[in-house]
């Protein structure tokens, strides 16, 4: 049989026999055994001897677990736990779909999964069993929560319903775990006497698109456009009307910018914390306020069938962040996405590099100049770089879309003819390499030039798209029928009377190309070239690019609240076939493989390919969430950590692995001193004392030595700085400061959270693993 817990080893056999005797307990009383039935789980118990026999391999005598694990099937086997439902649903479904589609393994034994941990522990003294059936209030109600009540009795029924739940994402994983959610009644228990009760708070900033339907079943075409979270949390309401006054929805993103919103209060107070997120960065950040504020999180993830399910329980278990993802594979090295594309892909991933500096990057670097326009001072060569393409994009805005037009034609002319032409004056088709092969052979494919043609349909794609883009950056109409062939025609044949200035070969861009081709080690994009350009400007050239950029800006229209309107940039969204972002770059990239002789690559391949669209699967999201709200359950039931389990799981082969949550890693600072990322040093403090005194209380009790001081992302102190030679008074005077003075805090806080870095105190290298310093004001 199966295996999927190694903690378990006997279960699947022990369930084997329980389903067969279940059968026979059936066709002997023509009914099912009646919950938490004495009687009936002894006669069921019975019935069992006979198929535990057949299992030659199974000795029950031997095992402890036989007759516990044997009565309480026979006593909640009328119960419904939705999570689990949920989990075989969607396990069941795949095999349905392999059958089908004759795609993926198929199961080849049995499988059996159980979460026996939920239900109520018999006593080992078989003569109280009756007193402890009545203790566990597994009696029913005549009410929706029967079903769970007979499985976990009415304590932790309690205790679910008063639980305090934040959840994060609504797309696919949070559509099926708000559905687990409803379905288990969580968080509807009304307030008590200290204005206590159930909440679910839920928060997506994202709307509904049409490639969600397929696979977010809370989600109709009627609700397009609206947000995850409150149509979610409609949906919800529908199913158990007791969440009523019980689930918020909010439209905001957890990240540093809602640090207010989604305060440590607003952690600290919860009861636990549930992922159903799909980015990486967004899971570091809310494992990082769980540790902060010590609450448990339960973080999921999918991708196509594999799936996987992490506990975090503040100081027993590791954290989200203490593994470090595997790297992506299959990088695509500068060069080859620059000059030498060896298949169509290549150019899919030029044209979205492309589209991101050109209509998102430059843009936004233009309107966050623009914000901070007097106070604005570029110290190092990207920020001068910045503003040198900030002042050009200022420079060369357009007025109407001719202009618009002309400027598309301008980048068809760059990117499809004199760009050609420059890498073939760099490296001519006859041209060898150090060793004297020629240097244009495979993988590197010699490129052509192809010339715009106003009446070939991926040509008018290209300037159409590229031209209506540019518009929308700069909030200029354009044309209705844009997105039409006839419109994309018209657009061509305006772009075709466009003047193309001759190309002229570069020698210095040659011997530029030709350096990135010898190092293959730099990694950027467009014009990177002239990133060392930056280190040899003088002064005089800041001076005059903020001169001509303020002068500029004040011909630039302004808001009501004095904010410079000048550009909208463009946010990629693969969703929405309508805002041209699809269309551009899928005929940049094909008429990129035009040049190289690559197979061309059709619409939708483009959109999966760029929107780096991997195919979800219903059936994963549905096992996913069903194994994260079990262990929500046992949570809230505070099970034993060798009870809680981690997941990690794939249809395609199948194999679902459950195993124990790792403890969290140790780090030894001292002889005497061990901390681990679940520790925080809380030093007591008046907010009129000095920084300095700070420094000897910290000494005093750890025995380090404080070196550096930051809140957030502020420098308070630096130690290699006020080490200096001349600082001495400036390190005296931040030293002698109050800490008032120096720290950002509001009267109404009780504390400060401080990263300080820490050496031995006899001397030696900053130590690693130091825990956030928590500074509680005494007054």
């Amino acid at each position: 049989m199966e295996m999927s817990d190694f903690l378990k080893m006997s279960h699947p056999q022990i369930l084997h026999i329980a389903f067969t005797a279940l059968d026979e307990f059936k066709k002997k009383h023509k009914r099912m055994p009646t919950p938490w039935n004495i009687a009936d789980a002894e006669d069921f118990v019975k019935l069992a001897e006979e198929p535990a026999k057949k299992l030659s391999s199974y000795k029950p005598e031997e095992d402890k677990r036989y007759l516990p694990l044997l009565k309480l099937f026979c006593f909640t086997c009328q119960g419904v736990f939705a999570p689990l439902t949920a989990f075989m649903g969607g396990f069941v479904a795949q095999e349905a779909i392999k059958g089908i589609t004759q795609k993926f393994m198929p199961t080849k034994q049995y499988f059996y999964n159980d979460c026996w941990e939920i239900i109520p522990e018999l006593p080992e003294d078989s003569t109280k069993l009756e007193e402890a059936i009545k203790s566990f209030g597994v009696a029913e109600k005549n009410h929706r929560s029967d079903g769970l009540r007979l499985i976990c009795g009415e304590k932790l029924l309690n205790d679910i319903g008063s639980a305090n739940v934040f959840m994060v994402g609504a797309g696919a994983i949070g559509c099926e775990l708000l559905k687990n959610f409803a379905m288990i009644g969580l968080g509807t228990a009304p307030k008590d006497a200290q204005n206590r009760g159930g909440l679910i708070t839920l928060t997506d900033p994202d709307v509904i698109e049409t490639s969600n339907l397929n696979r977010q079943f809370l989600f109709r075409e009627k609700h397009l456009r609206k947000p995850k979270s409150q149509t979610a949390a409609a949906a919800a309401l529908q199913m158990n009307k007791d969440l009523k006054g019980h689930i918020v929805a909010r439209l905001d993103k957890v990240h540093e910018g809602t640090a207010h919103i989604f305060t440590n209060k607003f952690f600290e107070d919860l009861t636990l914390v549930a992922n159903a997120l799909d980015n990486v960065h967004a899971r570091r950040y809310v494992d990082s306020r769980c540790v902060n504020a010590k609450t448990p999180l339960l973080e999921s993830g999918t991708l196509g069938p594999k799936g996987h399910v992490q506990v975090i329980l503040p100081y027993k278990t590791e954290t989200y962040g203490s593994q470090q993802d595997p790297q992506e594979e299959g990088e695509i090295p500068h060069c080859t996405l620059k000059m030498f594309p060896e298949e169509t892909l290549h150019c899919v991933e030029w044209a979205r590099d492309k589209f991101g500096k050109i209509y998102s990057q430059r843009p936004k670097g233009l309107m966050k100049i623009l914000d901070e326009l007097d106070k604005y001072e570029p110290t190092d060569s990207q920020e001068i770089k910045t503003l040198r393409e900030a002042v050009s994009l200022l420079k060369k805005r357009p007025t109407n879309f001719q202009d618009c037009i002309k400027y598309a034609r301008q980048k068809f002319q760059k990117y499809y003819v004199n760009d050609i032409r420059q890498l073939l004056y760099t490296y001519p088709i006859d041209a060898k390499t150090k060793e004297g092969n020629p240097f244009w052979s495979l993988p590197k494919r010699p490129p052509t030039e192809i010339l715009f043609d106003s009446k070939n349909a991926l040509h008018a794609h290209f300037v159409s798209a590229c031209a209506c883009l540019r518009a929308n950056v700069f909030n200029i109409p354009i044309p209705k029928d844009a997105r039409t062939n006839e419109g994309r025609l018209k657009i061509a044949e305006e772009a075709a009377k466009v003047q193309v200035a001759d190309f002229k070969p570069s020698a210095e861009k040659a011997k530029e190309i030709a350096s990135q081709v010898d190092k293959e080690a730099k990694k950027g994009g467009e014009e990177e070239e002239k990133e060392g350009e930056a280190n040899t400007q003088d002064d005089n050239e800041v001076q005059n690019l903020m001169k001509d950029l303020k002068k500029i800006s004040e011909q630039l229209p302004k808001s009501k609240e004095g904010k410079i309107l000048c550009c909208l940039p463009e946010e990629f969204e693969k969703d929405n076939d309508e805002n041209f972002h699809i269309d551009i770059i899928y005929s940049m990239a094909n008429c990129r493989s035009s040049n190289y002789k690559l197979e061309p690559m059709d619409w939708i391949t483009v959109k999966l390919k760029a929107g780096r669209i991997i195919p979800a699967l219903a059936t994963t999201t549905a096992c996913i969430a069903g194994l994260q709200v079990i262990e929500l359950v046992k949570l809230l039931k505070k099970c034993k950590l060798e009870d809680m389990k981690n997941a990690f799981m794939s249809l395609a082969v199948p194999i679902l692995q459950l195993s124990e949550p790792g403890a969290p890693l140790k780090t030894k600072l001292t002889e005497k001193l061990e901390v681990t990322v679940w520790d925080r040093w809380e030093v007591k403090a008046s907010r009129n004392d000095k920084l300095k005194n700070l420094f000897e209380t910290i000494e005093k009790t750890y025995e380090l030595r404080p070196r550096d001081v930051i809140q957030g992302s502020e420098n308070i102190y630096i130690h290699a700085v006020m080490d200096a030679h001349g600082k001495e008074k400036q390190k005296e005077g931040v030293l002698n400061s109050k800490l008032s003075e120096l720290l950002d805090f509001d009267k109404e806080d009780k504390y400060v959270d401080l990263s300080i870095m820490m050496a031995p105190l006899k001397g030696g290298d900053i130590l690693q693993g130091v825990p956030t310093v928590r500074v509680v004001f005494t007054d």
